[in-house]
């Protein structure tokens, strides 16, 4: 995880309690990038998620995310049944 601090200063102390903050708020989530913006007394946090990315899987073979696919093969998914698994 980057952690970029702006306008102004943070010891690595307080940087670790931030840390600590957000993972504990966004457990499940993947962090990239932490961005602390100091305002005085105040420091305004925001986070940048990692993007996972929807792979698909097409004949046996893993084909990529389906926003890259020419139309074509984006109709061939729209008109492909799911595979149910009862269980």
């Amino acid at each position: 995880m980057q952690v970029a601090v702006l306008n102004g200063t943070l010891s690595e102390m307080e940087q670790t309690v931030y840390i600590r903050r957000v993972t504990a708020k966004y457990p499940i989530w993947a962090i990239e990038k932490l961005i602390l913006d100091v305002q005085g007394d105040y420091v305004d946090i925001s986070c940048i998620f990692h993007r996972f990315r929807d792979l698909r899987k097409m004949g046996g073979y893993c084909i990529g995310e389906p926003s890259d696919w020419n139309p074509a093969k984006q109709a061939e998914l729209r008109d492909t049944l799911p595979n149910r698994i009862d269980g």
